[in-house]
């Protein structure tokens, strides 16, 4: 299951009344409502609240709305697939957005590529600055930024903080790391990836399918070892910081990942040229939210990722992290860049990642690249995966005809 996310905006209100307003649905138990797990932070154009993970959010906007004479906007991640909101004010509804509609079924949910103008009333800005974000996703533009400056592209739930930053509201700000303000970063993160794709696009001759394919089934794909999920690399890193870092690997050594997240970012702070302090955030980032101690902080790792690889380029287990081969995040010219990396760095596993980067060909329209990796991997002819039998069978390749 993926992240399930709710946060509420409350352009223009007051703080205290607000907070009022949620508390009352805390008596609710249908909202799965915790106080203690909500993260609050006052904007300068009114307050704002993340929900805990597995609060109703609907149910909370909806109860809530009536109670305030502001504008209430629940922004909302859906199963890490898709991000929209609704817009409320008084308890009437002013605008609904989804970035993909007809996910369930056509017409669920359905097409609404929101108002510009009036979510741009309701939170003073123009609607030309939020205008770009309120389109349902299209398959021609997947993989492209919406505006200059974004973090994360179409097709990414995670757009979802360009467009509060549009609004005047940081996501970073309402989910800080525990016991500590963001860090400025040192690094700029990789937003626009170049790649050639020349290479990729020399078919092969198409090879008779496969001797592993009589003998047995596709099985799944291999999940390899990354800097995020590997306790082993993660302690391995710790014991190679300066002596004056000691406590931070003993805190990792222990599992201790909260006390060690608060002296990383101090230490980030104070020297942000070293990659493994970077790394070792992440880590505990991800740590934290596998335990459920901690919320989603998919944004600050990725971008503790890109400031790693900026120090150390040819470092595999970041770039594993920062592009996982069974995942169905939409930064696809990113991963194909990562990808195409990992495939010079680590020839053991070029199979795993030849098929990976054929999906995001795939993705983003360019089939003939994707048959080329795919026919690549077939002639080697030592990984007999379903994805790879799939994505095959997807684009017609000999042998695999239905």
């Amino acid at each position: 299951m993926g992240l399930f996310l709710h946060a509420l905006l409350f352009p223009g209100g007051a703080e205290k009344q607000c907070q009022q307003a949620v508390w009352r649905c805390a008596a609710d138990r249908q909202t799965n409502l915790r106080l203690d797990d909500c993260s609050w932070h006052t904007f300068a154009k009114g307050p704002a609240v993340l929900l805990n993970d597995d609060c109703l959010g609907y149910f909370v906007w909806e109860a809530i709305s009536p109670l305030l004479t502001c504008p209430v906007l629940l922004l909302y991640i859906y199963d890490d697939d898709f991000w929209g909101y609704e817009l409320a004010q008084a308890g009437r509804v002013l605008d609904m957005f989804d970035s993909l509609p007809d996910y369930f079924k056509p017409g669920r949910p359905p097409a609404r590529p929101g108002n510009a103008v009036a979510i741009a009333h309701c939170f003073k800005v123009p609607p030309e600055a939020v205008e770009p974000y309120l389109q349902p996703w299209a398959e021609t533009r997947m993989g492209e930024f919406a505006c200059p400056g974004d973090d994360f592209v179409i097709g990414d739930c995670w757009q979802l903080a360009d467009f509060m930053r549009a609004l005047g509201f940081e996501y970073d700000q309402l989910c800080p790391p525990l016991e500590a303000a963001l860090p400025e970063y040192g690094h700029q993160a990789d937003n626009a990836v170049k790649w050639d794709n020349t290479a990729a696009k020399v078919v092969p001759p198409q090879p008779p399918l496969p001797a592993i394919a009589y003998t047995q089934l596709p099985v799944d794909t291999p999940i390899l070892p990354d800097a995020l999920t590997d306790a082993a690399y993660a302690r391995q890193r710790a014991k190679t910081l300066p002596a004056e870092y000691a406590e931070i690997a003993k805190l990792i050594e222990a599992g201790q990942y909260a006390e060690a997240l608060s002296l990383l970012t101090e230490a980030i702070r104070l020297n942000s040229n070293l990659a493994a302090l970077y790394l070792l955030r992440a880590f505990c980032w991800c740590q934290l939210e596998n335990l459920k101690q901690g919320r989603n902080r998919r944004p600050d790792m990725d971008r503790d990722l890109s400031c790693a690889l900026e120090l150390e380029p040819d470092n595999v287990w970041a770039l594993r992290a920062r592009c996982p081969t069974t995942g169905t995040s939409k930064r696809y010219q990113r991963h194909i860049a990562d990808l195409t990396r990992l495939l010079e760095l680590d020839e053991e596993n070029q199979d795993i990642y030849q098929v990976s980067r054929a999906y995001r060909w795939h993705w983003v329209g360019d089939d003939e690249a994707a048959k080329a990796d795919l026919a690549a991997v077939l002639q080697r002819g030592r990984l007999w995966t379903v994805d790879l039998t799939y994505l095959c069978r997807e684009l017609q390749m000999p042998g695999f005809l239905i």
